[in-house]
């Protein structure tokens, strides 16, 4: 019987079964690498871009769209990214890349995968549930952004919701997430519950050592104190009884109680009396004639504006088509009527001091004027024709000690002036209230397209700017400086001014925490 003679070729083949099954491995971890990256870079400003232009416009070569998409892998993870995150469960989705890297190493080892199966499942439980938390918080407090919850998350927190309130829905929501967890650290909540009695039991025994260690210290420390005093009597035994040595503690005790009957018995620090406007105690009886002339002015609160002045003031123009009703000045608060004197003394003071400190450095004083402010006293110097205006200048911090102060401020000179202005800042400043501002004849009756009353200057006049003059507005400080009040102050001046056919807005809060209070106005000033 002829036999038949088989090719090298057809007895082994270039890739085997195993070798498919290991190359899917590392498929599996590339793309899920992928996922991952797409995932992890995600831009919720992609979507606008996603959505504004074709899949053709972003990916053709030179393509200035495709340039603006700030996602690693480009369009196609920009449109990745936007399914699994913004459409599914926001950046939990991550999850799912890290379950393919898994599986993509045990295929490529050519592990059993059965133990893995229970355990992605329960990842999978965990990243449902996390989103739909972040969702419940983003429909309740508006607080956390949709990228962490995704659609699916919302649209199952609002499932809760209407089923079982607010209240029932959080309750489920929390011991739902702690039995995943304690599912997802063990596979088993009775081995997570054994490793958390173990634990205690555990923290129970080192507390009782450290008591033991604690008590056998102590005994130590007891017996050694008891040997040296017994040594210290045996060597005192044939010396005259002496007073016992003061210890460290009573040395401390004792130096303490000095430090404090001196704090008491020092004398206080003498407090000024309030100086009548009259009086210079800088200044001896015999230079009552040299001192220069002083007179205190306060500028006049602007006209306020009568009732329906305001509501007149906005039907002037163009007919309107759409019916808006203002808001009314009485949603305004009130300043209060009382509080806002000029404290003559604390004026009189500081001038006193400020011509004082200037007479020790040889500086004269012509004439001297104070112009009270809400805030602020302004004090316009004249100084002799000899005297220079460096040479004032060189003394502010000389100045700032003298008054106890710490915003104060020379003007070298005042524009327009032939003097050096101070601004030093008063004790009990006034509040200026928004209603002050925009309850006046000046806001009324402006021409301004977009006028913002920011405040008062030191005359009292309504400070006001038009916005649409400003190319730009930045506003900037520190924590508590005020920036938040000023950009109330700008939106609620437009508000009161313009009618919506005349005004949009567009508002961008990333935290969803500062302007959060104009979501009222979405049907009317909103840009949409």
């Amino acid at each position: 019987m002829a036999r038949k003679k088989v090719s090298a070729k057809e007895s082994s083949p270039i890739i085997t079964n195993e070798r498919k099954i290991e190359i899917f491995g590392v498929i599996l971890i590339a793309v899920s690498l992928l996922i991952g990256l797409s995932v992890f870079t995600y831009n919720s400003a992609d979507d606008v871009l996603i959505r504004s232009y074709s899949f053709s416009d972003l990916v053709t070569p030179g393509s200035t769209y495709g340039q603006q998409i700030s996602n690693a892998l480009g369009p196609v993870g920009a449109y990745l990214s936007h399914f699994l995150v913004y459409t599914l469960f926001g950046y939990f989705t991550i999850v799912i890349a890290g379950l393919g890297l898994v599986y993509g190493w045990y295929i490529f080892r050519h592990k059993d995968m059965e133990p893995i199966h229970r355990r992605s499942l329960y990842y999978t439980i965990l990243m449902i549930l996390l989103a739909t938390v972040f969702g419940w918080f983003n429909q309740i407090i508006d607080t956390p952004s949709m990228a962490f919850s995704g659609s699916v998350g919302i649209a199952i927190s609002m499932f809760l919701i209407s089923f079982t309130a607010v209240w029932g829905s959080a309750i489920i929501l929390f011991f739902s997430l702690i039995v995943a967890m304690l599912f997802v650290v063990d596979g088993d909540v009775q081995k997570t519950v054994d490793r958390f009695k173990e634990l205690a039991s555990r923290m129970k025994e080192q507390a009782a050592a450290k008591n033991e260690e604690r008590k056998r210290q102590a005994a130590q420390n007891k017996q050694a104190k008891e040997a040296e005093q017994k040594k210290a009597a045996v060597a005192d035994e044939n010396e005259e009884i002496k007073e016992p040595e003061e210890t460290k503690e009573q040395r401390r005790i004792r130096l303490r109680r000095e430090e404090e009957e001196e704090l008491l018995n020092r004398p206080k620090r003498a407090v000024i009396e309030e100086v009548p406007v009259e009086e210079n105690p800088f200044e001896n009886e015999s230079s009552d004639d040299n001192e220069p002339e002083f007179n205190v002015y306060k500028g006049q609160e602007e006209e306020e504006a009568d009732a329906g002045d305001l509501d007149a003031a906005r039907q002037v123009g163009t007919k309107k088509v759409i019916k808006y009703m203002f808001p009314g000045i009485d949603l305004l608060d009130s300043p209060p009527n009382e509080g806002n004197e000029v404290d003559m003394a604390e004026i009189q003071q500081n001038k006193d001091i400020i011509l004082d400190k200037l007479k020790r450095h040889n500086i004269e004083i012509l004439d001297i004027e104070a112009v009270v402010g809400p805030t602020v006293t302004l004090y316009e110097l004249e100084p002799a024709p000899d005297v220079k205006i460096s040479k004032i200048e060189s003394y502010a911090n000389d100045l700032k000690m003298a008054m106890a102060t710490h915003g104060l401020r020379i003007i070298a000179p005042i524009p327009g002036k032939s003097a050096v202005g101070i601004e030093v800042p008063n004790r009990k400043r006034e509040t200026v209230y928004i209603k002050q501002v925009i309850n006046t004849k000046k806001f009324v009756d402006t021409k301004m397209v977009l006028p913002v009353a920011f405040g008062k200057t030191i005359e009292n006049e309504v400070f006001m700017v038009d916005l649409a003059k400003l190319p730009h507005l930045l506003i900037a400080g520190a924590t508590g400086s005020g920036k938040s009040v000023g950009i109330n102050t700008v939106i609620t001046c437009l508000l009161y001014k313009c009618h919506p056919e005349d005004l949009k807005f567009v508002l961008v809060d990333p935290k969803k925490i500062e302007l959060a209070l104009y979501r009222n106005i979405q049907n009317h000033f909103l840009a949409t």
